[in-house]
This record gives structure tokens, sequence and C-alpha cells, in this order.
């Protein structure tokens, strides 16, 4: 595949500020084990691409320590690879000069673009999680002649009303004719998955007019002045399609993986495996008196207690007598002896003491901020 990828660490469209707050998006816990960084930089490997950068924006740590030297994705290599892009990369550029989105994001790493020697790039984020054919839809977008490629969806999973979102039109010949960004979802339009495939060079000669013209916005300012020039075609994924928008969402997607279609669609699809670095663990260790029902649980746990409903990270300790139900819960966390916990999403290395009585909603989880003590 003759193409360059390039994935944004932090999603401009979905705000899930408890789980960001000490990491970027694509470092967000996922199904156990992963990390959302894991499905697009996979999707990319799956498809033949082995130069990717990810531009990163703040608390990035966590993301360069889980991807490393990217060997786990064979990306550990003496010429391309993966590279981390650190915000600071342009001469005299102070904190007010961060980029804040898309477009600037890719201006301020238009040396690195420029510097690459494939004939395509291929750009996406990590608001939501699919396991998609790269490779087709640049096929798709070399037979079309469009200058740009947009990926859509009709029916995307779990999306919700109530959170702007981009929405693109689409024609009988797979062209894009209309862009709107709205909370709800327009009549007849698709949600676009803010992932686009185009020309190196029309990107590199986009970006300089950009800096010229003092653009802001690669929705508003280059996007949609292309769909207007009849220059856009779309590509419909018709694989399963999870949206990350909100902590509600963040949940309501952990608790899908418990739908064996879904779980198939992502982890057992014939487009490839997502892959994530292995953390050498004994085997879950299930007590005598233990209840394990319909939930999916990492290795390295102690399930002493019962678990219903719910994802169950690596390492965690669910005592005797605790109840844990429809609820995430992150790596090394502590469900101490007779604590009840449901519909709630606890963060890594989090301690609920004994008798502890947590309680949520789908529609408004309880959370646990990471290192915390209840």
């Amino acid at each position: 595949m003759n193409a360059a990828g390039i994935i944004f660490s932090d999603s401009f469209d979905a705000k899930i500020d408890e789980l960001t707050d000490k990491r970027t998006m694509s470092a967000i816990p996922y199904a156990g084990k992963y990390r959302l960084i894991d499905f697009p930089i996979s999707n990319m490997v799956n498809a033949g691409v082995s130069n990717i950068g990810i531009i990163t924006k703040k608390n990035y740590q966590s993301l360069m320590g889980h991807c490393r030297s990217g060997s786990v994705w064979d990306l550990d290599r003496k010429n391309d690879g993966l590279t981390i892009l650190s915000p600071f990369s342009t001469i005299n550029q102070t904190d007010e000069d961060v980029y804040v989105n898309r477009l600037e994001g890719l201006i301020n790493n238009i040396n690195y673009i420029r510097n690459l020697d494939e004939e395509y790039i291929v750009i996406t984020g990590c608001g939501f999680i699919w396991n998609i054919d790269l490779e087709d839809m640049l096929a798709k977008h070399i037979d079309s002649g469009a200058r740009m490629t947009l990926l859509y969806t009709k029916n995307p999973y779990n999306k919700k009303a109530g959170v702007n979102a981009t929405y693109v039109s689409v024609d009988e010949n797979h062209m894009v004719t209309g862009l709107d960004v709205s909370d709800e979802k327009p009549e007849e339009m698709r949600l676009s998955l803010n992932t686009f495939i185009l020309k190196r060079k029309d990107l590199v000669d986009i970006l300089n007019r950009a800096i010229h013209e003092k653009k802001s916005s690669f929705r508003w300012d280059i996007t949609l002045p292309m769909i207007e020039a009849g220059e856009v075609r779309g590509y419909e994924t018709k694989e399963k399609v999870l949206c990350f928008e909100n902590l509600t969402s963040y949940l309501e997607s952990s608790l899908d993986l418990l739908d064996r279609d879904v779980l198939n669609a992502l982890f057992h699809n014939e487009n490839g495996p997502i892959i994530t670095p292995a953390r050498d663990s004994a085997p879950t260790r299930y007590g005598e008196d233990c209840l394990v029902e319909n939930s999916l649980i990492a290795d390295g746990a102690i399930i002493e207690g019962e678990v219903r409903n719910s994802i169950i990270f690596r390492g965690v300790r669910i005592g005797k007598g605790a109840v844990v139900e429809n609820s995430v819960v992150m790596q090394d966390a502590i469900i101490s002896d007779g604590a009840k916990v449901n519909y709630a999403v606890l963060d890594k290395y989090c301690v609920i003491e004994e008798g502890r009585l947590l309680s949520g909603y789908i529609t408004h989880p309880f959370y646990c901020e990471r290192n915390g003590r209840i």
C-alpha cells in the first residue's frame, strides 16, 4: 500500500473530560487490555501501511509508554515505522502556539508530511472504534480519480442525539455533495468518521495555501470547498462503528462488547486483528464461591466475588462478597470485600474500600478517577 498514515491522538469532537484529564484520548483503555490507539494503528498495518505518524497535543506520556517503538505492530524499522509527533515541532514555539484543531495540527507537522516518500496519506483520529478495510478504501480512491475520499457510515452502532457530529450527503455516484454539523442526524445524511485519503502532494499544497490564506478549519476551509468543487468521494463502511463522545458512550461502547456480534466484528474480522502490546500475566484466578455472568475478563485478575455484565481489565481484584454489575473496571483496581458497584467506570489503580456502595445509571455512570480511593 503506497500510503503513509497520520493519526490524531486527540479528538476535536468528543469530550470525555473524566478519562482525558491525565491521558490523551488515544490512550484511553478499552476492552480489558486495549487502548483506543490500537484500532487505527492496527487498521493501517493490516492494510499494509508501514509508516505512521501520531500527532500529539498534551498528556501523551501514557500513549508513548503504550506504543514505545511500535514493535508489536512491526513498526520498529530502520526506515519509516512509527513516529510520535510532538506538538512542539517548530522553532520558537510556545504553549500558546499549540494547535487547537486538525488543520493547525497538520500545518504544525508539514515538514514531516513533506518529507514522506509515500504517494498517498491516510488521516484519521481516535473518536470511533472500527475494523475496516483501508486497503479497499485506497483502491476505490485511486480508481475514482477524486482529490479526496471521506469515510462514512449510514448506521453507527451506538450514536446518540445531543452531541455534535459531522454529517455528509452522498449522491448515487458516491460523490459527497454536502456537509453539516449537528447534534441530531439530519435526514438522508451519513455520519462522517473523520477519516480521509488524499495524495501527499495535494495535502502539502493545501496546507501551504492554508498558511498563506490564514485558514483555520479543516472541515470548513478545506473539506467543504472541495465538496462544492466536486472533488470529494464518499466511501461507505458497512462494518460496525462504535462512537466515543462522552463518559456515557464510553460505558455503552464497552458494554456493547458483551454482544458477541459486536465483539466478533471488531476482534474476529477478516480485515485483520486488532493488536496491542502484551503484558505477561498469570491467568485470571476465580475463587471457590465467585460468580461471573456475561462478562469480559482480562488475564491477571483475581475474582472472589460476583461479576455480571461487566468489563474487567488486567490485574483487577474483586474481593469476597463484592458485586460488580454493568461496569468497567480498569487495570489493577481493587474492589474490596463486600463492596457493591453498579453502572460505574473505575479508572486504573483506584481502590473501593470494604462495604462501599457505588451506583450510577447507564445515562449517568459513576466515575472514580485514576488512583482514587473511596
